[in-house]
């Protein structure tokens, strides 16, 4: 069953107030959402039927985001006089300050109210977002959709080369990553000089062989 916090953020549309921060795990994909009170002054504010929610904000890096409740309603919505937006990936995947806004638009695009908080995005201990989150079907998944070739080494092994986007690098060390190699494939020569293959079936490979005797490996069905 997932997990999901909702934190709740006062807002003022009108008081010189330093924006309140929000801290948030790196990585933290739609696990957290962010429910917000306006007030105008002291009185807590309407939101009007029929507005629209826009959430946008900058990255540490520069590259922004932008949700609204009008593309995007599991993202960016009103829950009553609730303004809801939800934390997605592309805000956590570099930690530090990110600003964001909050914009209250009519109907016809007039911007009705502006607020504004600080998303403070706590760095976490592993630098790689899809090895912290990988299971072992998303890793298998990964490797079949990258494969581009597959063939015999000149010691008789059967093998890949996949270019799977998981960022693994020499030194790193996976068990979910171990337990799909281990069990991915297992190829080699017979001593009567047949090919000999045992898989899992974790990557969807099929074999068979053509009307001249060549072995056809089909992928990426996982």
């Amino acid at each position: 069953m997932a997990v999901t916090i909702t934190q709740a953020v006062n807002l003022s549309l009108t008081e010189n107030l330093v924006p309140p921060i929000v801290h948030v795990k790196q990585f933290d994909n739609q696990a957290r959402k962010i429910r917000c009170t306006f007030y105008d002054g002291a009185v807590e504010y309407t939101i009007p039927d029929g507005a629209i929610l826009s959430c946008s904000g900058t990255r540490p890096d520069g590259n922004m985001f932008q949700y609204s409740s009008e593309s995007a309603e599991d993202l960016a919505y009103f829950d009553g006089n609730y303004a809801v937006f939800t934390i997605t990936e592309f805000m956590t995947a570099l930690y530090g300050r990110v600003p964001v806004d909050l914009i209250l638009l009519s109907e016809d695009g007039d911007v009705l109210g502006a607020f504004s908080l600080i998303l403070r995005v706590e760095r976490a201990a592993a630098s790689n977002g899809n090895i912290a989150t990988m299971t072992v079907s998303k890793a298998a998944a990964a490797i079949a959709a990258g494969i581009y070739e597959v063939f015999i080494t000149d010691d008789g092994y059967f093998a890949i080369r996949s270019n799977d986007g998981l960022g693994v690098t020499s030194g790193t060390e996976s068990s979910t990553i171990s337990l799909v190699l281990e069990g991915m494939m297992d190829a080699s020569i017979t001593d009567d000089g047949h090919l000999a293959i045992a898989t899992d079936g974790l990557l969807g490979l099929s074999f068979s062989m053509d009307d001249e005797g060549h072995l056809v490996v089909k992928y990426g069905e996982a």
